[in-house]
């Protein structure tokens, strides 16, 4: 019973630090509202895609994609299909972890955005 309780507060622990972090990410895309796509690009960079989406609409896309070791350590990629810690250690549990957002832009201007994907965290 005391391992089954452990388990569930860790859970909700984890859930409620993934909660604040979501709505850190909410918080830091709301920021862009009304910014420039002049000023997204310089800030993110070019965007993996760009649609124009009617008169003077657009969306802008930003991918990110990592891998990081179970442990926190970020492995090192070794090879085709290996991955290494940075002692050269083979690694156990390495988790991918992915974002997509996308930002909606009227007349040059951010008007809206829209995220998914379990690496959309802002600490």
């Amino acid at each position: 019973m005391k391992n089954k309780n452990i388990i569930i507060f860790s859970a909700l622990c984890l859930l409620t630090a993934c909660q604040e972090s979501v709505q850190n990410y909410e918080a830091f895309l709301n920021t862009w509202i009304g910014q420039s796509e002049a000023n997204l690009v310089a800030t993110w960079g070019a965007p993996v895609d760009m649609q124009t989406i009617g008169p003077n609409r657009q969306l802008f896309t930003y991918i990110t994609e990592k891998q990081v070791m179970a442990d926190g350590n970020t492995p090192v990629q070794l090879g085709a299909d290996s991955l290494y810690s940075q002692n050269n250690d083979a690694l156990g549990t390495v988790l991918d972890y992915y974002c997509k957002t996308t930002f909606t832009t009227q007349n040059d201007i951010i008007v809206n955005y829209s995220w998914n994907g379990d690496g959309c965290l802002k600490k």
